[in-house]
């Protein structure tokens, strides 16, 4: 009996490892860089839990936070991004790998906010890529 209870341990460590592991021991950090011309960038970004206030950001100033992923792995941050020709919201971290693969790096997300639209560091690509465009205001 002993054994089959060691095994159940064994069995659930096993399974609960990675959520363990990116929530308790993983940092991420979130960056919103105004890269606009000349214009400022007003954002209001916010979790579940969390609720970053409204920044606004000069152009070439940044704005970030560090966090660490909830114990189930459905940490979820979006940002309502403004300036004086456009707004967009959008989601700037989500735990799907998909979403990381395409929008962010090991343990960061950088979004870029141009006049053409807003762009994400690709840790794949090893470049900003164009992910949303601006919805007219």
């Amino acid at each position: 009996m002993e054994w089959l209870m060691v095994s159940y341990l064994v069995l659930l460590v096993a399974v609960c490892q990675v959520p363990i592991t990116n929530s308790l021991l993983n940092h991420f950090t979130e960056h919103i860089i105004n890269n606009l011309n000349n214009s400022t960038l007003e954002a209001h970004c916010k979790s579940k839990d969390d609720d970053l206030g409204l920044r606004r950001l000069a152009a070439q100033t940044e704005f970030n936070w560090t966090f660490r992923v909830n114990f189930w792995s459905t940490t979820l941050f979006f940002c309502d991004l403004r300036w004086a020709s456009g707004h967009k919201v959008c989601d700037v971290y989500c735990t799907d790998d998909q979403f990381l693969n395409k929008y962010c790096a090991y343990d960061f997300c950088r979004w870029s906010a141009r006049d053409d639209g807003i762009y994400a560091f690709s840790g794949k690509k090893k470049r900003y890529v164009l992910a949303h465009k601006w919805d007219p205001k």
